[in-house]
């Protein structure tokens, strides 16, 4: 599992018919650096397209599975995925300090 960040969207006209009304977003893998003393989340640069059954949004930190574990809930269990959205995150605490909050 990763944190990621909502970049962007992915529109597909053409695609296998099981994943016809399927939503795709582009996404960024984040991760928690030290900096002047203080702990922050930042972009790693690495990309990823996940299917989003849950409405995030651009600029939203998000949570990402790869792999089987992108086909384990009912909605996936027979989608061909290999990234899906499983949750919106709304705080990331490190050692007792904010990182991110949502909305702030």
């Amino acid at each position: 599992m990763v944190v990621a960040k909502v970049i962007g969207e992915i529109v597909s006209s053409v695609k296998v018919d099981r994943l016809i009304g399927q939503k795709f977003l582009l996404v960024e893998v984040q991760q928690i650096v030290h900096e002047s003393n203080e702990k922050k989340i930042v972009p790693t640069g690495t990309t990823l397209v996940a299917n989003d059954p849950l409405g995030a949004g651009r600029g939203e930190i998000v949570l990402v599975v790869q792999g089987s574990s992108a086909r384990m809930t009912d909605l996936t269990s027979t989608l061909p995925t290999d990234g899906l959205i499983i949750g919106i995150v709304d705080s990331i605490n490190v050692e007792s300090k904010t990182v991110y909050q949502k909305d702030k």
